[in-house]
């Protein structure tokens, strides 16, 4: 009797699993390139492939990017959802992104800018500031070397975190700067030699930092460290 209903149930579910409806994978129909399009000399961006209609799937090594002109715009990331596009010299060049194996494909134009003179003075005006914030830590760090350290653990206590607080808030500022031209350098609004201009002084003023930050834990001998 078990046998004859397990043989009625499995010829009930493969006469239903048969007349069920076969869901076909969603095939892409079409391909779109999202980002900026414009980029300054040296800079970088980065631009994004959306594949339609919504569900459809392909592999990011079937996704292909190509230039008209390598020598004005190079594509860094030929075979992937994304890539990164690099402004080698001022000009146009055309984007291409297709799906491998298909006729499927966009373009769109890429404009690659020389650096103005306003990037080259925004340049100059971070560097100033910066080279200010390191002025700022060393007469901070003199400050520091003439304290006369109170009687009590409580006052020593104050005294140490007054100073550490003036020190937080120079990094702050010098990481405000590292953020902002970071950003610029992200969305293609100066060049890489620009950026790298900005961030090495930044990091050296944030060494700088850290060795007056190491000389008051020494000046408390680190009682609060």
């Amino acid at each position: 009797m078990k046998k004859k209903l397990m043989a009625g149930l499995l010829v009930f579910t493969m006469i239903v699993s048969s007349a069920m409806p076969v869901m076909a994978a969603t095939r892409a129909k079409r391909i779109y390139i999202e980002g900026k399009k414009t980029v300054t000399v040296g800079g970088i961006i980065e631009l994004d492939s959306e594949i339609g209609p919504r569900g459809a799937k392909v592999s990011d090594r079937n996704i292909i990017w190509t230039s008209s002109k390598p020598s004005v715009a190079k594509v860094l990331e030929k075979r992937d959802d994304d890539t990164k596009i690099k402004g080698m010299k001022a000009g146009t060049a055309t984007i291409t992104v297709r799906i491998k194996g298909t006729s499927i494909k966009k373009k769109c134009k890429i404009t690659v800018k020389k650096a103005s003179k306003k990037a080259t003075a925004d340049v100059n005006a971070a560097i100033k500031k910066i080279n200010q914030y390191k002025a700022d830590a060393k007469a901070l760090k003199t400050q520091i070397a003439n304290i006369q350290l109170a009687a009590t653990y409580q006052q020593r206590r104050v005294q140490y975190h007054t100073y550490e607080n003036k020190i937080d808030a120079i990094d702050e500022k010098i990481g405000r700067i590292e953020d902002k031209w970071e950003d610029k350098y992200d969305y293609g609004k100066v060049s890489y030699s620009q950026y790298r201009k900005v961030e090495k002084k930044a990091e050296a003023a944030e060494d700088y930092l850290e060795t007056v930050e190491d000389y008051l834990e020494y000046k408390f001998n680190y009682e609060f460290d």
